[in-house]
């Protein structure tokens, strides 16, 4: 099998990671490099032991590319991947899709009018997520009435947070924050509202207009109610996933180091807990980018992720767009009570 030609765009985060993985294939091979920041971008070229070019342009009209993988701010992410559609480039993106609903429905329209391969990165259902879907599914829990999904750090004051990067594309919304809706979009899709309440706790938040600290509240069908939590303003460990029901309830804990390690306790009534963990649980989903090579090398339709299990270290398109449309009305509602979603 000839090798899929794949670029890499933008070289912040886990760029040169997703660089040598898809070196690692079989089926793949990193062919150039590009960044807005040249010596940045260069480095991760030499690194990589492929070309840097910087001009975006040319980068995707003349190196007969199979695919782009876009790690650049997310600002930049629209004007990128319409072009990429334009050249027939097939695209992984590092979530959040965007930042505007407006920008969102471009992208969606262009990508599909294009054909191109499509895939948005958030490895964040897991092991333990797929096993609270199957109990869900499954009755264990009776009629399901709510969860909790948070996200915790301590980010903002250790440091680590760029709010000046972050002031581009959202605050902790367009980063952790998305992981939380992409758990809670999975078990229960989008939902009808919303009401949020964002918090500007650190110097740093408060200068740049960026929260570190939000407290969302989307209502579904049925008046089942479900709290999202997502801070760098936390303690570092401090998450939470668990599912209430009229039967019981069930969380999602770690179970030793590394991703995909968990355990599952479902409490029913007064029983003792039950635990899942190991083979008692659902198989880890594909990792991201490899899913994304397999998809170009093996012709892996994009209607497909989000319904193979396999697929869900990452997003579809429009589940993606859903995603923008619940960040943008996060925003829209912060301490105005409940809005409807489109």
């Amino acid at each position: 099998m000839e090798k899929k030609r794949i670029a890499l765009a933008g070289c912040r985060g886990h760029v040169e990671k997703f660089g040598n993985l898809i070196n690692s294939f079989p089926e793949s091979e990193t062919v150039a490099v590009w960044d807005n920041v040249p010596g940045r971008g260069e480095k991760v070229a030499e690194n990589l032991g492929c070309q840097f070019e910087p001009d975006f342009d040319r980068l995707m009209s003349d190196y007969g590319l199979d695919g782009v993988v876009i790690t650049a701010e997310n600002a930049l992410h629209k004007e990128m991947i319409l072009k990429a559609a334009e050249q027939k480039v097939s695209t992984f993106v590092e979530k959040p899709l965007c930042v505007k609903p407006e920008e969102a429905y471009e992208i969606q329209k262009a990508v599909k009018e294009s054909g191109i391969t499509f895939y948005m990165t958030d490895p964040f259902v897991r092991r333990g997520t797929l096993k609270l879907k199957e109990l869900m599914e499954a009755g264990t829990l009776g009629e399901i009435t709510g969860a909790t999904f948070r996200l915790g750090s301590d980010a903002a004051f250790s440091g680590h947070v760029d709010f000046h990067f972050e002031r581009n594309q959202g605050g902790i919304m367009a980063d952790v924050g998305g992981h939380m809706i992409h758990k809670a979009h999975f078990l229960f899709g989008k939902p009808e509202s919303l009401c949020s309440v964002l918090r500007y706790y650190t110097p740093q938040a408060q200068e740049s207009h960026m929260e570190d600290d939000a407290h969302i509240l989307l209502k579904y069908p049925g008046n089942v109610l479900v709290n999202l939590q997502c801070s760098w303003v936390g303690a570092e460990g401090s998450g939470v996933e668990a599912v209430y029901g009229s039967k019981g309830f069930a969380r999602v804990e770690p179970n030793g180091r590394g991703e995909g390690n968990e355990k599952v306790i479902l409490q029913t009534g007064r029983d003792q807990a039950v635990v899942f963990s190991g083979d008692d649980l659902p198989a880890n989903p594909t990792q991201h980018i490899r899913y994304f090579v397999e998809m170009l090398a093996y012709g892996i339709p994009n209607e497909q992720v989000g319904v193979d299990p396999l697929s869900n270290s990452g997003v579809s398109l429009d589940h993606a767009v859903e995603y923008v449309e619940m960040i943008d009305a996060i925003y829209r509602s912060n301490g105005k009570g409940f809005i409807s979603l489109p």
